[in-house]
């Protein structure tokens, strides 16, 4: 009999077991992006066989896992040299950069050399294929001719530019002659 009792409390314990649900609970340092390396008032050179590539400076740069953060950084895009003679350069407040693909955020400014410039508050550029675009209104120069519109799209290395509801304003005053 207390065998019979025994069993009967070990199948009702079962059941209850079965249908009570299971708190998985995570460590909070498991669930927290920890940063894997933190550096102030940086600077990097990318560099191949012939030439520097790409110069990034930043007040803070943080390494985690998956990305980088950089705040109140500047990308060198391509340098001077003998044979292009451009340098392209992005600011921003702060940049993630994800693989190759690169996020400008707040108080960004995209110049090429000394004649185009553009701002805006988001800007994406790729390393890859050089392609810089936004869907966010910016007011851009060119030499003193003024460039506004939304949905940029700019392929660097084609010199390639198109933009959504944008207004092209040639100044005349300024032009030489």
């Amino acid at each position: 009999m207390a065998l019979r009792i025994f069993i009967i409390c070990l199948l009702f314990i079962s059941a209850v077991s079965v249908l009570i649900p299971v708190d998985n609970t995570i460590n909070e340092l498991e669930k927290k992006d920890l940063a894997l390396v933190t550096f102030n008032n940086s600077t990097m050179y990318t560099l191949d066989d012939v030439q520097v590539n790409r110069i990034v400076e930043s007040k803070q740069a943080i390494r985690y896992k998956t990305r980088d953060e950089m705040y109140n950084g500047q990308f060198y895009i391509r340098a001077k040299n003998s044979t292009s003679g451009i340098a392209d350069i992005i600011s921003a407040d702060f940049i993630q950069k994800t693989g190759a693909n690169l996020k400008f955020v707040d108080n960004v400014e995209y110049s090429r050399d000394n004649f185009m410039n553009l701002k805006t508050n988001v800007m994406h550029y790729n390393l890859d294929t050089k392609i810089a675009y936004n869907r966010h209104p910016f007011v851009g120069t060119y030499y003193n001719d003024t460039l506004v519109g939304t949905d940029l799209y700019l392929d660097t290395t084609k010199t390639y530019f198109k933009s959504k509801k944008s207004r092209f304003e040639i100044n005349l005053d300024n032009k030489e002659k």
